[in-house]
């Protein structure tokens, strides 16, 4: 009978392992620290930012980098905060997707982007090859 509690005890839906998915296991470790993190520098760069505006050196590269550093950051909260909730909304069960989909997805959107980067790039280099 002791053996069936330890087996019961180790097969909780709930128990997250690296073996479940790492993005999820990274998530439900830390995700709710970095989201806290990115928060907070996204508000301390836009602070900074609206100081060196109001002294006037707002469009000094100074005032470039802190404004990319306040958006970077902005965009990196807003993506965990929807990880997080995405999650948590479901329990932090695993998604009923196959893997192999979202393989198959990835291969698809790199093919596209590599598409597009080489049909701009053929039509910036037939445009230069005219001009000269």
């Amino acid at each position: 009978m002791p053996e069936d509690v330890d087996d019961r005890g180790n097969d909780f839906e709930d128990e997250i392992k690296p073996q479940d998915g790492l993005l999820r296991y990274w998530t439900f470790l830390n995700g709710e620290t970095y989201r806290l993190f990115a928060g907070l520098s996204a508000a301390l760069f836009g602070v900074l930012w609206c100081f060196l505006y109001v002294l006037g050196a707002g469009r000094s590269v100074y005032g470039f980098v802190l404004i990319a550093l306040a958006c970077i950051s902005l965009a990196l909260f807003l993506l965990l905060d929807k990880q997080l909730r995405d999650y948590e909304g479901r329990g932090w069960k695993k998604g009923k997707r196959s893997p192999s989909i979202d393989r198959l997805e990835v291969r698809v959107a790199v093919i596209l982007w590599l598409l597009i980067f080489i049909s701009i790039g053929a039509i910036i280099f037939w445009q230069w090859r005219h001009s000269h």
